[in-house]
């Protein structure tokens, strides 16, 4: 098939976990939402045959039949963009093409924070590449981008990159369920980077090995893990946030039980509910990462200050409903 146009670009928004997160990986439901903060790509067709990948990072790659040459690339940086090569090359055999094309990156989240970013990057490049040679439907668009993701996280549930292109608010069971919620209120939320590095796919095999040798007491917590989720579904349905933030309190406690939290996410998390949210607790792989918190509107701005204070910047998130955007 041939192009239709020389470039395209395409936007996919970040995400948080409300609810669920390592449980989800063991057939638990987890609460997941999209947010206002997004990753853009650019693709531009090339006179060589060359896959060169920029980004924001000041990181520059440039692949040739599958070689690397690194550009301008910090150590380990490369295993980064390898990921999203393939993805690439794997559109362009589809489509009976061997072509060059230009990536450019521009990020509204730090990498590494447990925000989704590689899901996002899969999905914006997945539109922005399927664009060049038609119009992409969504769900082909998320099945291209899972495939992608799940290189660079094996044990991806999928849930980032679903969530990163239909966008909202969804209740997610892996191979199961996946339905959209809607809230009669809008969720106050802030974002606050511990701004430790952590490594998701080490996360997950720790987890994995808690599970193995802890089977009956991790049986109990994924039981507990269910309840929660239900019951936040229900309280995010009802618009009831006291109830909602006291669940994710109680949510983070079993994350700290299955040893993913860390001394500095546990300090973020008491500082917010001091200062009045109504529940915090970490989102994502943990180990790092990044904390969320839900405010309540008339005392948000108050309780950023008190956390700012304290040396942490925070991030005022909405929910984002528009997933990917190609233009």
């Amino acid at each position: 098939m041939s192009v239709t146009k020389t470039s395209a670009k395409a936007s996919a928004p970040a995400k948080i976990i409300l609810f669920g997160e390592h449980f989800v990986v063991y057939d638990n439901p987890a609460i997941l939402a999209s947010i206002d903060r997004r990753i853009h790509v650019s693709v531009y067709l090339n006179k060589t045959k060359n896959i060169n990948i920029r980004s924001d990072l000041e990181i520059t790659d440039s692949y040739k039949s599958s070689k690397l040459k690194l550009i301008n690339c910090k150590k380990n940086r490369e295993l980064i963009f390898y990921p999203l090569y393939k993805l690439i090359k794997s559109i362009l055999s589809k489509n009976n093409e061997n072509m060059g094309i230009d990536v450019d990156i521009r990020s509204e989240i730090p990498f590494g924070i447990g925000l989704g970013s590689s899901a996002a990057c899969c999905v914006a490049i997945s539109g922005a590449v399927k664009s060049l040679f038609h119009e992409p439907d969504r769900q082909q668009i998320y099945s291209i981008a899972v495939e992608s993701e799940r290189v660079i996280h094996q044990n991806s549930s999928g849930a980032d990159c679903y969530i990163s292109t239909f966008g909202g608010l969804i209740y997610y069971i892996k191979n199961k369920a996946l339905n959209k919620i809607k809230s009669p209120k809008k969720l106050s939320l802030i974002i606050v980077n511990t701004r430790i590095k952590h490594s998701t796919g080490s996360l997950v095999s720790s987890v994995k090995k808690y599970q193995s040798k802890n089977r009956i007491l991790f049986k109990d917590l994924s039981h507990s893990a269910y309840d929660i989720c239900q019951s936040a579904l229900y309280a995010i349905k009802t618009g009831n946030e006291k109830r909602l933030g006291n669940l994710m309190n109680e949510n983070h406690k079993l994350l700290q039980d299955i040893g993913v939290s860390h001394k500095k996410i546990d300090e973020i998390v008491d500082l917010c509910i001091k200062n009045g949210a109504f529940g915090a607790k970490l989102t994502g792989a943990g180990g790092g990462g990044s904390i969320i918190a839900l405010l309540p509107k008339r005392d948000t701005n108050d309780i950023i200050l008190e956390i700012e204070k304290n040396g942490w910047e925070c991030m005022p998130v909405k929910i984002d409903y528009g997933g990917i955007r190609i233009y």
